[in-house]
């Protein structure tokens, strides 16, 4: 059987890009023929904040795809078309994380039904974490046009329920990315705090800084934020000088190489997931790839990720004061290495399996 996967991949970055990476290799092992159709460029200039979307990482997640789209030039969509007309796919699975791109799905996938082949649609997303008042119809329109849907959290599931209620929609968690995995196996016993990925308003970063004056009154430990700052740095910077936290602060603003990941996970006594809206998260389940634990806002789907008092701690979305409660009652009671071990104990070793097995039995229905 032969299937089609169109969504960014290298040498765009990101966490799609590591997902269709590794989505590709799982049904290669499944013996499934796979085409991979990428863009060009995912967005223009003007609202692009960062600083190249092109993956320079010495350790390539290449899931060999051909780059031919263009979000706002049809002629790219008639030319991938035409390409995957050419490979004959018995099923095409789109990857949805953004209503930006819904008129090139929706298009894409209503000139492949008309040829019989049937269309998954994987949603990252349901809607963006920064909505436009055209965010609705694009979104309908995009991904109405898919044979079956799948989503990564049961709360998206219920939003493309409502959505789209005669639609088939099945739930399958994150895979995990064993290029992600350190190799050393750390008990968590440290009092290194991480904030990790892109920072955008809706991460929550400055709910964090908010918490880490009360938590610093309380214990000695150190907050390091890795990832690329979308929003102004400078906006953050005059918040840790107004919190008076500079000495306790650690900041490397850049898009984190592949090959550096397991480092940093490895490093991090706990990851902070402050985040003032979500679906799920590609962070936390790299973190709790890597038996780390997770102190997360109970937003959206991490509170399906995240499960209070066994691999991590829960506080109410926006609440500093509830957040630095948590950090605290983390490292007092030493909660680090007993959650580590309970995720350790109760990780689903096969978890990684349960997406290839969803779209498995849909292409065989």
């Amino acid at each position: 059987m032969k299937i089609s996967i169109i969504g960014p991949a290298y040498p765009l970055r990101g966490g799609i890009s590591h997902h269709i990476f590794w989505l590709r290799k799982d049904l290669i092992a499944r013996s499934y023929t796979v085409q991979v159709v990428s863009f060009r460029k995912l967005y223009p200039r003007l609202f692009f904040p960062g600083t190249s979307e092109l993956d320079t990482s010495d350790l390539k997640l290449d899931a060999g795809a051909v780059s031919i789209l263009t979000p706002l030039n049809p002629a790219t969509w008639l030319s991938a078309f035409r390409q995957i007309r050419a490979f004959s796919p018995d099923w095409v699975i789109f990857e949805w994380w953004q209503p930006f791109f819904g008129p090139l799905v929706g298009t894409l996938a209503r000139w492949l039904r008309r040829t019989g082949v049937r269309c998954i649609i994987e949603c990252h997303n349901v809607f963006p974490h920064e909505r436009s008042p055209l965010d609705g119809m694009l979104l309908r329109y995009g991904i109405s046009a898919a044979d079956y849907l799948i989503a990564h959290s049961a709360k998206d599931q219920a939003d493309l329920i409502s959505l789209f209620p005669r639609k088939q929609i099945t739930v399958a968690p994150l895979p995990e990315l064993d290029e992600f995995l350190a190799q050393s196996n750390s008990s968590r016993s440290g009092r290194t705090i991480l904030f990790f990925g892109k920072v955008r308003k809706y991460k929550g970063l400055e709910v964090l800084l908010a918490a880490m004056p009360a938590v610093l009154s309380k214990l000695d430990c150190k907050l390091v934020i890795v990832g690329e700052f979308y929003d102004s740095i400078e906006k953050y910077e005059q918040l840790i000088r107004r919190h008076g936290i500079e000495s306790q602060v650690q900041i490397d603003n850049r898009y984190v190489p592949n090959e550096e990941v397991p480092a940093v996970f490895e490093r991090a006594a706990v990851l902070v997931l402050p985040y003032v809206s979500a679906s799920q998260s590609g962070v936390a389940r790299i973190a709790l790839s890597n038996n780390l634990p997770v102190i997360a806002s109970r937003t959206g789907g991490l509170s399906e990720t995240v499960i209070d008092g066994l691999n991590g701690l829960l506080f109410p979305p926006g609440d500093s004061d509830a957040l630095a409660k948590q950090v605290v009652r983390y490292f007092v009671e030493n909660l680090g290495p007993t959650f580590s071990e309970n995720i350790r104990k109760t990780r689903q070793k096969d978890a990684h399996r349960q997406l290839g097995d969803v779209i498995e039995e849909i292409c065989r229905s």
